[in-house]
């Protein structure tokens, strides 16, 4: 009995120690499992929280922006006067290379282009002036081409518009018969109110025979 109670008593104790040792490493093994793979659980649905979030804010933020700020509205007006702004440039340059083509020869065109889209009121004011200039092109036998180049508006008032437009001009005559060159400058003053109708224009005649871009020519009689 005392042989087999040693027996006992040893293999309890030893089979006991095993046990909870194993029992110990097993919880151990479990724990660090579990908390090994409950790290990356947790980084990732931090990670796609703070993404979510930053989205919202995101997306708040840009529609408060739309809804309060006024920019699509600014940017519809300042289209909107760019393309009144072009419209009165093509309309005064339209103008101004008409009445920079002359010849001699055909002198009721020109007279046309002159009076072309002006008002009633400017109308007999260039029409006086072809009546004055109309006998030096005739004697000099003028003729001009022109080039545009370059027109922008200089101020506006409401519906009125002034244009300034450049334009290159090549001339011959019994003078020049090998041509010359000469920029014209043309301030156009225009009504939007009443389909971009011409109500004043200056500089018609510079280059001309006569005009503030060449001397007059000489009697043909030589001044006897």
């Amino acid at each position: 009995m005392k042989k087999e109670d040693s027996v006992m008593s040893n293999t309890g104790p030893s089979n006991t120690g095993f046990t909870e040792q194993d029992q110990a490493a097993s919880t151990s093994t479990s724990t660090v499992t579990e908390a090994g793979s409950r790290g990356p659980w947790w980084s990732s649905v931090r990670a796609l929280a703070v993404v979510t979030v930053l989205a919202v804010v995101a997306a708040v933020t840009f529609g408060v922006l739309w809804a309060t700020d006024d920019s699509p509205e600014q940017l519809q007006a300042l289209q909107s006067r760019l393309d009144t702004e072009a419209e009165a440039e093509a309309v005064a340059s339209d103008y101004a290379l008409s009445v920079s083509e002359v010849d001699f020869r055909d002198l009721d065109a020109w007279r046309a282009a002159l009076t072309d889209g002006v008002s009633e009121q400017l109308a007999p004011k260039l029409e006086g002036a072809v009546d004055v200039v109309a006998p030096w092109l005739t004697q000099m036998e003028y003729t001009a081409d022109a080039r545009l180049l370059a027109a922008e508006v200089a101020s506006n008032d409401g519906d009125t518009f002034v244009v300034q437009v450049f334009v290159d001009m090549i001339s011959t005559s019994k003078q020049t018969p090998d041509g010359v060159a000469a920029t014209a400058t043309y301030t156009v003053t225009m009504d939007r109110a009443s389909d971009w109708t011409i109500t004043d224009v200056g500089g018609v005649g510079t280059g001309l025979p006569g005009g503030a871009g060449e001397p007059e020519p000489a009697p043909a009689d030589g001044g006897r």
